[in-house]
């Protein structure tokens, strides 16, 4: 089972498919289940938008982390973690100048019931996976369950780190502990999320869309065309559920790429640039540098002190 850092954890980035979805395999068949710690720091400072179809624990071991999921937002800091449901669309965003560890765990929740026929399935696990009111919690450490939850998730990281024989049921166990907890203290319906499976549906399709189409001269309403909705509901949902206008998304999208080029190619600033969706090089480095405090060639040549400076 391989351990990401953040470096390996920026690359995960590029796996994720057009329609957000995260491609790449947590554990394997046998074992659906695995570990990483993401790095955040002034170079790359945020995972995007995406979803998958495991479950995901994580908590933070330094700095602080804005988490974004569906429409709900939450500031984690030390020793606190956040709970993230199946196909929930979420990401992570560092906040204040200190890097950020991060530990999370994904898995299916099949390593824990194995059969839709057991009791498992249908008494614990399935209530929980298919609550309209569960899309996230946050564990904070403001209920004694909470804290349990959160010794739960640092037990499974830990066996899932060591690999000590039998690390297996041991980690199922951790991972069952947690999900129990979860269970008896998840919200009723009637505290579900205002966005509906509709509008997260929608939100996947405009999304899906701006990846596939960022290179181009996108507008609002191709955006809103390609969920087969307005102007106006676009916008909405888009205020609503990532905190932005569909437009200025599409600029955070398109530089996302052009740190990525930027870090992992040789290609000029211009050709960057222009594959990234922008009209010339001087408006690029313009948007660059209100988004991230320095000019592509310094982001390029990891000058951090320079970073700092900039930043200030």
């Amino acid at each position: 089972m391989k351990k990401y850092h953040w470096s390996d954890a920026h690359r995960l980035q590029t796996a994720i498919r057009e329609n957000r979805q995260e491609a790449v395999p947590h554990g394997t068949e046998g074992f659906p289940c695995a570990s990483y710690v993401d790095y955040y720091d002034g170079r790359q400072d945020s995972y995007p938008w995406q979803w998958h179809e495991e479950l995901e624990i994580a908590y933070v071991d330094r700095g602080q982390v804005e988490v974004l999921a569906g429409d709900r937002r939450f500031l984690l800091g030390p020793g606190d973690g956040i709970f993230i449901n199946e196909r929930v669309l979420h990401s992570f965003v560092r906040k204040g100048e200190e890097s950020v560890s991060m530990p999370n765990i994904l898995f299916r929740p099949v390593l824990l019931y194995g059969s839709q026929e057991s009791v498992y399935w249908e008494k614990y696990v399935k209530p929980l996976v298919l609550s309209p009111a569960l899309s996230c919690a946050p564990l904070k450490g403001e209920a004694p369950w909470q804290e349990e939850a959160l010794s739960c998730a640092k037990k499974a990281f830990s066996l899932l780190t060591e690999e000590a024989f039998g690390y297996e049921f041991h980690v199922r166990a951790a991972l069952s502990d947690l999900l129990l907890l979860l269970g008896q203290h998840m919200p009723k319906d009637g505290a579900a999320s205002v966005t509906s499976r509709t509008e997260m549906n929608r939100m996947r399709r405009m999304l899906s869309f701006i990846q596939m189409h960022y290179r181009e001269a996108v507008t609002v309403e191709q955006i809103a065309d390609s969920a087969l909705i307005s102007r106006r509901e676009c916008m909405r949902l888009f205020q609503r559920v990532i905190g932005t206008s569909p437009m200025q998304y599409l600029i955070d999208c398109r530089i996302r790429k052009a740190k990525q080029l930027l870090l992992e190619t040789d290609g000029t600033i211009l050709h960057i640039a222009a594959s990234c969706g922008f009209q010339n090089q001087s408006y690029f480095t313009k948007v660059f540098r209100e988004r991230t405090g320095v000019s592509p060639g310094k982001f390029r040549s990891g000058d951090r002190a320079m970073v700092g400076e900039e930043n200030m």
